[in-house]
């Protein structure tokens, strides 16, 4: 049963809140609060500031809150109180607040659609209630953290009839009360799970809100914003290497135990790091409504693809764009991207018009291109022909900064004053060196890859084989090389010999170009399963990679090879502490502490 589809049209449901009913929370019967319907409500209501009236009226508050009411008993109580609903103003605040917090979605059908009809009236006549019953119906889905996640992640027939209850109630405020709309959304927003919480509090939370979209589509881009972000705050407090530290260090301790090789995914996924688990469940919802959003009958709606490619790249620019080392949450634009080519065409375009406006600020421009050359890189679906037209306009961008920079009597030698362009470089220098197979595989792309002219690039006097990361240079080195594109080796031992490019700073020195790759190799367990088929890992290349090697030496070290892609950097001196991998690189111009 899909996040899309699974609505059920039943009304009665047993809670979800730890699996018990009503009772399960309130004392033992001996000393449990008996309900007592009060006599003459309109006048406890009126008076009840009077001394005779006070005592009955905090009775009233405290019996609601406390007593374990039957639904019988509560269906006479509602209809007490419709009838003094004009009374109930902000006068009454902590009365409407003790019926509003009334357990009623575990109870019968007549009890049930009694307490929906109280709370429409409530917030037809009184509007200013409308945030505190919108903010107690979203906390009905903050459940405990002992509680069990959903079956195959999917929730059961009660849940859904439980969860229709109060869309039911949410759907009628959004046509009888203007402002709701608004304030739904900052109460989704306010009392979303903290990052910490269990998986399956973010689960029930995270399905919960997608089924708003539903029945309230204009609220789509709002709410897959707010996912988003959250989803972001969760992924940079799980980094990748912790992820996989903490596999490494369970393994260890089972292999005495068992062999990792016969657990099965699913048991795997939820042995995992606790928060790396909890991510994995809400990128797999998130793609799963994706997909079906986009393939409602099993086929490409392209007007659906259009509409959620939009509201994804939104918050994916507020947020995603600018923040420092995310590692997941960023390959929902990887996979939607792989629908159709014509989305990952508008995709690299946007963001190659972010990376050649002069206007965005340099640290997001070289964001942007980071994400251009892990895209070109690890997506199969990429075809050969964008590849090149990416290639083509960012070597046309960097000849032109280079005859800017020739254009002056004396340019500025500042690494820091050109690290765009060093960052466009280095973007060209990794999609050569990763997609090298394809891009030498017929005469006509090797007469391209001529065409781009790389030897001015590499002996400008900016020099960007000494500022880009060695590991990549060396790569492309070696293709260009085999290839008879550019000769880099004269150059890059001249580099060795001088001193490195530093970049200063109040309380470090950096060296070369700080810089990193959004689509790194995805670890997370369950959802890679959509991730994978669409991934490319890099196969090695069948060029030599340090020429001073033997050809032994040499075959051994493409053996060798694995995801990491470019492990070798160059040169192999004192300075191999910087032996920086294509995976697992730090975020694009973001100094460490």
């Amino acid at each position: 049963m899909s996040v899309v589809s699974s609505r059920s049209t039943a009304t009665t449901i047993s809670s979800i809140l730890k699996g018990k009913t009503a009772s399960s929370n309130v004392p033992s019967s001996r000393n449990r609060v008996t309900f007592q319907l009060p006599k003459n409500l309109k006048n406890i209501l009126l008076n009840y500031q009077s001394p005779i009236e006070r005592k009955s009226y905090e009775n009233l508050i405290s019996t609601l809150r406390d007593a374990n009411i039957k639904d019988n008993e509560f269906v006479e109580l509602l209809q007490e109180v419709r009838p003094c609903i004009s009374l109930l103003g902000n006068d009454h605040k902590f009365l409407v607040n003790a019926l509003v917090k009334i357990n009623w979605t575990d109870r019968g059908e007549e009890a049930t659609d009694a307490y929906k009809a109280f709370l429409e009236d409530l917030v037809c006549v009184h509007s200013y209630h409308c945030k505190l019953v919108i903010d107690q119906l979203i906390c009905l889905f903050k459940v405990s953290d002992e509680d069990k996640e959903w079956e195959d992640g999917k929730p059961g027939e009660q849940d859904i009839i439980k969860l229709n209850h109060v869309h039911n109630v949410i759907f009628k405020f959004l046509k009888i009360v203007p402002m709701s709309s608004t304030i739904l959304v900052q109460s989704l927003r306010t009392h979303y799970p903290y990052y910490k919480k269990s998986a399956h509090s973010h689960q029930v939370y995270m399905y919960f809100s997608l089924q708003i979209i539903e029945y309230a589509p204009q609220l789509r881009s709002e709410i897959i914003s707010t996912i988003i972000e959250k989803l972001t705050i969760l992924d940079v407090n799980v980094p990748r290497t912790e992820i996989e530290n903490y596999r490494e260090k369970d393994e260890d301790e089972d292999e005495e135990v068992f062999k990792i090789d016969s657990v099965k995914e699913t048991d795997k996924a939820d042995s995992d790091h606790p928060l790396a688990h909890t991510l994995d469940i809400c990128m797999d919802i998130l793609m799963i409504y994706v997909e079906e959003y986009c393939h409602p009958d099993g086929d490409l709606n392209q007007d659906n693809l259009k509409k959620i490619y939009f509201e994804l790249l939104q918050p994916f620019e507020k947020v995603v764009l600018h923040t420092h080392a995310s590692h997941h949450v960023q390959f929902i634009m990887f996979y939607i991207c792989s629908f159709k080519t014509a989305v990952a065409e508008a995709f690299l375009n946007w963001l190659w018009q972010k990376v050649s406006n002069p206007n965005v600020a340099p640290i997001i421009r070289q964001s942007a291109v980071s994400y251009i050359a892990s895209l070109l890189a690890r997506g199969n679906f990429i075809p050969i022909t964008l590849i090149t037209g990416l290639l083509q306009d960012m070597t046309n961008w960097i000849h032109s900064y280079i005859a800017a920079q020739d254009s002056l009597e004396s340019g500025n030698s500042d690494v820091r004053a050109h690290t765009v362009f060093y960052s466009v470089c280095q973007a060209v220098f990794y999609i050569v060196g990763f997609r090298s197979r394809e891009l030498v595989s017929t005469r006509k792309n090797l007469l391209f890859l001529q065409g781009l002219n790389f030897t001015k690039i590499i002996s400008c006097r900016l020099n960007p084989l000494r500022v880009c990361l060695p590991v990549v240079v060396q790569h492309f080195a070696a293709v260009t090389r085999t290839y008879q594109l550019a000769y880099c080796y004269s150059i890059m031992e001249h580099n060795s010999r001088s001193n490195l490019p530093v970049l200063q700073t109040t309380n470090r020195f950096v060296k070369w170009l700080d810089t990193f790759f959004p689509f790194d190799p995805y670890v997370l367990i369950r959802s890679s399963q959509k991730i994978d088929p669409i991934y490319l890992h890099y196969q090695g290349s069948n060029v030599d990679l340090n020429p001073s090697l033997s050809t032994t030496d040499s075959n051994d070290q493409e053996n060798d090879e694995d995801d990491d892609f470019m492990d070798v950097s160059y040169p192999q001196d004192s300075l191999n502490y910087h032996r920086d991998k294509f995976s697992y690189s730090s975020s694009p111009g973001f100094i460490h502490a």
